[in-house]
């Protein structure tokens, strides 16, 4: 039988810094605390970049900015040199089917990095991109793991 790869759930925020509940700062996020007490929080980790599009790429490619080519923001007309060195098609090669939900701040387009699905919302607010989340988990296939990244 062949081996069953874990799945995995992607969660990043915007810009949210270390000043949340889960690394011992007064500012209330229950949600996050209990998911960081359920799970794994880093404490020694550090980004690749000071900008969320090159800091993202570098962990999505394993690369440094100077090597993947986001130098600067997506929005700003910064992309990777080549998409192919992003996760998703490394994990699509495995078995995995791979989910884009909410953010992603890596393709002026989010079809242009790889994703099998990518689901549009309306806004990247939680209101908005939790519901979704859980209608994208009810429904994903249950013969493949899966990569869903969550923003």
């Amino acid at each position: 039988m062949a081996q069953r790869f874990p799945n995995i759930l992607y969660i990043h925020s915007h810009d949210t810094g270390r000043y949340i509940q889960p690394y011992g700062y007064p500012v209330p996020t229950p949600r996050l605390q209990q998911f960081a007490e359920e799970g794994i929080v880093f404490r020694q980790a550090f980004c690749a970049a000071p900008m969320c599009s090159a800091s993202r790429a570098s962990l999505l490619t394993g690369q440094y900015p100077h090597s993947n080519g986001m130098l600067g923001l997506a929005h700003r007309g910064f992309s990777l040199n080549d998409y192919s060195h992003h996760l998703v098609h490394t994990l699509h090669n495995v078995g995995y089917y791979t989910v884009l939900i909410g953010e992603q701040h890596i393709a002026k387009e989010p079809d242009l990095i790889g994703y099998d699905r990518v689901v549009k919302v309306r806004n990247h607010h939680a209101d908005v991109v939790v519901p979704r989340t859980q209608d994208i988990l009810d429904s994903l296939p249950a013969e493949a793991p899966f990569f869903l990244s969550v923003g």
